[in-house]
């Protein structure tokens, strides 16, 4: 069983921006520690050929955790064990995605309201790899201590030997600011590592979320789709160190346009490249400008030429 690093950087599982391309634009940056897939369904894994698969795309996944969506746990068992036979570093099972048109269906977060269908879908995919297996969760639909400690400590039960909190309830979406009180009680309460995610805007709150919590690392989202570099920089301040300066944006959004178009359709890659460029173009003062003028092209090399023109008219 693999052992966590320790302080652990993850970057988190997000629909159409954790795949491979993001994976390796961050990769050049020094990476994080372990890279988490989009959210897998159970349900289609068994029957998608890997080799046409939108999601089952990797350059190596040594470091990459898959992480399975579902509530059948005969389902969730066999997709994991088609999963393990790719070599990844572990399986993550989503008991934290609020959308409705996942929680719906029972899955994600909703596994949160019934103990007993999360504890037989967890040891069903526990039973099914050696590999490091784990939930990622959130403090719950109501902001219940007692509840979401009980339900982790279940967890930890069945043999998860990592937890990642989002701190926040399925109400709070991703509006609310996060409630790191709950990662430090977690931590408190479990003897297996615990995850801290939510707020992590820049190295200092990362570094601030470990000490006032005491979590074993921390895991980063819409921060490390806006800033791929954000990863290098927390390591620099854990090493008392001055970050490298920040790098040339335009170079940085030209990177992921070719890593996209390396390893997707055209088409997927123009929408995936579409919807990076709402995160990338934070940085910029008039970044609403280029996505608006990103949104209408019809090619990837259209997209570049977009790019390239808005820059150099320094009008980003």
């Amino acid at each position: 069983m693999p052992v966590l690093p320790k302080p652990v950087l993850f970057m988190a599982p997000m629909v159409d921006l954790s795949h491979v391309a993001y994976r390796e634009l961050i990769r050049g940056f020094g990476g994080c520690d372990l890279f988490y897939s989009e959210m897998l369904n159970s349900r289609i894994v068994p029957v998608e050929p890997p080799q046409t698969s939108m999601y089952l795309r990797w350059t190596r996944s040594d470091d990459l955790i898959f992480q399975l969506l579902g509530n059948d746990p005969d389902k969730m068992s066999a997709a994991a064990a088609i999963l393990d036979g790719f070599g990844p570093w572990g399986i993550d099972v989503n008991m934290g995605c609020w959308l409705k048109k996942v929680t719906c269906h029972g899955w994600g977060a909703a596994l949160m309201k019934d103990v007993g269908a999360a504890q037989k879908v967890f040891s069903s995919v526990r039973r099914s790899t050696q590999k490091s297996v784990s939930a990622k969760i959130r403090i719950g639909f109501q902001a219940e201590m007692s509840y979401m400690l009980d339900f982790a400590s279940m967890l930890e039960d069945e043999g998860a030997d990592f937890i990642v909190l989002h701190a926040r309830t399925v109400a709070d979406g991703m509006t609310r600011k996060a409630r790191w009180e709950y990662i430090g009680a977690l931590k408190d309460r479990l003897s297996i590592p615990v995850i801290g995610n939510g707020d992590i805007s820049s190295p200092k709150d990362a570094l601030d979320m470990m000490r006032l919590t005491g979590c074993d690392g921390v895991m980063v989202g819409r921060s490390a789709l806006s800033r791929p570099w954000i990863f290098r920089d927390i390591k620099a301040l854990l090493r008392s160190q001055e970050p490298e300066p920040t790098p040339d944006l335009i170079d940085v959004i030209r990177r992921l346009h070719t890593l996209l178009a390396e390893h997707f359709p055209e088409d997927v890659a123009l929408k995936r490249f579409k919807t990076a460029s709402v995160w990338l173009a934070q940085n910029l003062s008039f970044g609403h400008y280029l996505v608006k003028q990103l949104g209408r092209v019809k090619t990837m090399n259209d997209a570049m030429v977009c790019l390239t023109t808005c820059f150099d008219r320094g009008i980003c």
